[in-house]
């Protein structure tokens, strides 16, 4: 197994901020907005479908 390198954090870290739902919300809205590509999303839905009837 190959060994990994990870940084090591000297000195203090950041403090973290915690979101509110709220603005957790918000965030989760405006990501989705800038990073989904509903053309793209519509056009696998679309080919995943079944569209030819069970015969049994």
């Amino acid at each position: 197994m190959e060994k990994l390198k990870l940084p090591v954090v000297k000195g203090r870290t950041p403090k973290s901020k915690r979101l509110s739902m709220d603005d957790y919300l918000k965030f989760v809205y405006l990501n989705l907005k800038y990073t989904l590509d509903r053309k793209a999303n519509r056009k696998s839905k679309r080919q995943a479908a079944v569209n030819v009837p069970f015969i049994f």
